[in-house]
């Protein structure tokens, strides 16, 4: 089935945050720094046993473009509902020969999955009364899988490779086995068996791109708006941007990927990027050998008119939710990533008009602060600024609500800005190969959304994760969770936006600050000579 030129609204959650229990903004203030400070302790200990469908904002930074030679994926998980905020810690494991490698459903609500094959945080007895998941089918198994920490996705393995996840729309739909379709993998679970298997971005790629061919691929949604997927994936040397298809036809995927220039950053925003496909450039350009094939059965292509193959204009279905949903936020990205270029806020069809480009060369060299702080964009001193205007009510905040039923009957949309209120978390992940794995990788974890969070480092080599980033059910608030202390701060300071954020953005200056101390400390341990490295600049 093919859709053009129709739009459906995305069922954004936007709910107001529920408050339970005393509401004291001098409580909730103290306990964001209680749980780093408890988060931080255990950081410490598991750093002692290291060997030396959503709506999401990605970045992808190459190693000649960052401030020390590392490469960088992030992720904002920009879920709603009732999403599963935790995160895990799945170890590495040896299977005996002929083992099966289960495949799980995509469940976005918590949980979002119950058992026993991926770590503690998923035992039975952590959600009591909620069934086992069960699984809709297996591949074979491998020997060995590595270690790796997960979200909604697979986030970053003992090998340092990396992904970041962003829901896009497409030309074709599927659904999962045992829920009216016969595809197998979600793109959450694509993500996690390359993290089990690859050490390589491009090892990863070619895995995933292989299993979706072969053994079909469902995306979030079931339908045209959100029914596709990209993954940004990173190793120590390289970074590629994944687009993938479903083609329920013959129960497969279309699928390409894109290399990041290494001096290069590039940015998807819910919607395709990778324009023109270079068919004879492997060192540059992947692609499933059903690309071009079910482009021209379906019309999607005419080489006679059209030229060089443009993946986006043929297989995306353009933005999802409504025009400037993906657009601004790329334009919102490049403005940061290189203020020295002028590009135009607006455009005619993101789709068909490519307005802005696929990466571009930093005006300066990026680092993970500089990340953490685009991720905290609403737009400010532009025309779109989120803490301007009516909608910001009389304290400036940047966040936007649902409007209920409202929305259905009145024309138009808020902006959407990269800093988005219903974030479940974000993470900037950072890889450097002169350093050993266990060090190397850096996942920085922000619970909740990226303006009111702490990104608090945790080391690929980590043999767990912190105890409060694995607690926090969004239906039921837990004092003992980073999730819910980084929550209750944000909708505090909703009272007072305007000068609550200056408290916020303080705190986070002294608690990134001492993640960033704590890296340095570790990176000494391993890496005495730090001028040997690319660049000593700090993070």
């Amino acid at each position: 089935p093919l859709r053009r030129g129709s739009r459906v609204c995305h069922p954004t959650a936007g709910f107001l945050h529920t408050m339970t229990g005393p509401a004291s903004p001098r409580a909730s203030s103290a306990s964001l720094p209680l749980l780093l400070t408890l988060s931080s302790a255990s950081l410490l200990l598991l750093l002692s046993a290291c060997s030396p469908a959503d709506a999401c904002s990605t970045f992808l930074v190459g190693a000649k473009a960052s401030s020390d030679g590392s490469l960088f994926v992030t992720h904002s998980d920009d879920g709603e509902g009732n999403p599963d905020t935790r995160l895990s810690y799945i170890p590495a494991a040896v299977h005996a020969p002929g083992s099966a490698r289960l495949i799980w459903p995509d469940l976005e609500d918590n949980p979002r999955y119950v058992g026993f094959a991926r770590g503690s945080t998923y035992l039975p007895s952590k959600v009591p009364a909620q069934a086992l998941t069960a699984a809709i089918g297996s591949i074979p198994q491998v020997n060995h899988t590595w270690a790796y920490t997960e979200g909604n996705y697979g986030i970053m393995n003992e090998r340092q490779l990396s992904i970041g996840e962003s829901t896009c729309s497409g030309a074709f739909a599927a659904a999962a086995a045992g829920s009216g379709g016969e595809a197998l993998f979600s793109v959450n679970e694509l993500s996690r068996v390359a993290m089990e298997r690859c050490a390589t971005a491009r090892c990863a790629v070619e895995l995933m791109g292989e299993l979706a061919v072969r053994y079909g691929f469902y995306g979030a949604s079931g339908s045209f708006e959100g029914g596709s997927e990209t993954l940004l994936v990173a190793d120590t040397t390289e970074g590629w941007v994944w687009h993938v298809v479903p083609y329920p036809a013959t129960n497969s995927a279309v699928w390409v990927a894109r290399r990041v220039p290494d001096d290069e950053v590039t940015v998807v925003m819910n919607m395709f990027t990778i324009r023109g496909v270079n068919l004879t450039d492997p060192a540059n350009f992947l692609y499933s050998p059903n690309m071009i094939p079910i482009a021209v059965k379906h019309g999607l292509w005419d080489q006679a008119t059209e030229g060089t193959f443009d993946f986006t204009r043929a297989y995306s279905n353009g933005e999802y939710a409504h025009k400037f949903y993906s657009g601004r936020r790329m334009w919102g990205a490049f403005r940061l990533i290189n203020p020295s270029i002028t590009l135009s806020p607006d455009y005619g069809d993101l789709r068909l008009d490519a307005p802005y480009p696929w990466s571009m060369k930093p005006l300066k060299p990026l680092g993970a602060r500089d990340l953490f702080n685009m991720h905290r964009d609403w737009y400010a001193g532009t025309p779109f600024d989120m803490t301007a205007g009516l909608a910001a009510g009389p304290f400036g905040s940047p966040d936007r609500f649902n409007g209920g039923d409202a929305e259905a009957v009145v024309p138009g949309a808020f902006e959407r800005s990269i800093a988005l209120h219903r974030t479940t978390y974000t993470h900037v992940l950072q890889t450097r190969g002169w350093l050993p794995d266990a060090v190397g990788g850096i996942t920085w974890f922000g619970p909740h959304a990226a303006h009111g969070t702490c990104f608090v480092p945790i080391p690929a080599g980590a043999v767990g994760v912190p105890d409060p980033m694995t607690r926090g059910n969004a239906t039921s608030l837990d004092r003992r969770s980073a999730w819910w202390a980084h929550r209750y701060t944000h909708n505090v300071a909703q009272l007072k936006y305007a000068y609550a954020v200056e408290d916020i953005r303080a705190a986070q200056d002294v608690w990134e600050a001492k993640g960033v101390a704590l890296v340095a400390q570790m990176d000494a341990l391993y890496h005495p000579n730090p001028s040997s490295s690319p660049s000593s600049a700090s993070a």
